[in-house]
C-alpha cells in the first residue's frame, strides 16, 4: 500500500512540470530540432515555422514535417520572442497546436519588421489562438492568407501592452466568402470575436443568453 502511494506521487508530480527550452541558436522549426523542444512550457526565444519545416531540407538531410508533429509545442504557454507563422502544407489549417500560449513577450521584434506575431502566405484556416491574453511588446501582422477566416473579429487591441502596439490584418479571406460558407464565429462569442468556429474558440466572455440557440449550431457538432 505505501509503494502505491509512493508511486502515485511520483507520477502526479511530474504533472504541470515548468520545462524552459531555449530557441537561440534555431533559425526555424524542423524535424531534426523538434525533440529539443518537446514538453517544453516557456520558448525563450523565438518560435519560427516556416515553408522549409514542411518541405525539409535534402541537402542537410532534415526530412519533411508533417503538420501534426507541431503538438509538441501543446504544453507551451509563454513565448519571450516572436511566433512566425509561414508555409503552406494541406494539413496545416490552425495554430491550435499554440492552443495553451498566454502570452507572447515580444522580445527582439524589431528584428521581424516590429512584428511578435506575424501569420502570412500560410493555408491556414483558423487560427484558434484560444488562450492567448497578453502580447507585451511588438505589433500583429496577419496578412496573405487565402483561406483565413474569423481573424477581422478579434480586437488585438484588448491584447496589447502599450498604446503605440498595432495589428495589420489584411489580405486574408474576406468576410462575405467567409460568411457565405459557414464560417463565422459561435453564436455565444461576445463582441470581442473569436479564434474560430466553437464556443471554446469565443474571445473573452460568452454570451449566456445564446447557449441553446448555439447548442444547435452544426459547426459545434461536426
Amino acid at each position: 500500500m505505501i509503494r502505491l502511494v509512493i508511486v502515485v506521487l511520483m507520477l502526479g508530480s511530474g504533472q504541470g512540470h515548468a520545462k524552459e527550452c531555449r530557441t537561440n541558436n534555431i533559425d526555424y522549426i524542423n524535424y531534426s530540432n523538434l525533440v529539443k523542444l518537446t514538453g517544453c512550457t516557456k520558448i525563450i526565444g523565438n518560435l519560427n515555422i516556416v515553408e522549409a519545416t514542411f518541405e525539409g531540407d535534402p541537402y542537410l538531410n532534415i526530412p519533411a514535417l508533417h503538420p501534426y508533429q507541431l503538438n509538441v509545442f501543446k504544453s507551451v504557454k509563454q513565448i519571450t520572442g516572436v511566433v512566425v507563422v509561414q508555409g503552406k502544407h494541406k494539413d496545416f489549417k490552425d495554430l491550435s497546436f499554440l492552443g495553451n500560449l498566454t502570452t507572447i513577450y515580444g522580445r527582439g521584434a524589431k528584428r521581424y519588421q516590429g512584428a511578435a506575431l506575424s501569420v502570412a502566405y500560410s493555408s491556414i484556416e483558423a487560427l484558434n489562438l484560444t488562450s492567448l491574453k497578453r502580447i507585451r511588446n511588438g505589433n500583429v501582422v496577419i496578412a496573405f492568407n487565402d483561406k483565413l477566416c474569423y481573424v477581422e473579429t478579434v480586437k488585438f487591441t484588448n491584447l496589447f501592452r502599450r498604446k503605440e502596439q498595432q495589428a495589420k490584418v489584411v489580405k486574408n479571406r474576406s468576410k462575405l466568402e467567409c460568411e457565405l460558407t459557414g464560417k463565422r464565429c459561435s453564436s455565444v462569442c461576445g463582441t470581442n470575436g473569436c479564434w474560430g468556429p466553437r464556443r471554446e474558440n469565443c474571445v473573452g466572455d460568452i454570451n449566456e443568453n445564446n447557449l441553446i440557440e448555439d447548442s444547435f449550431n452544426i459547426d459545434d457538432i461536426l
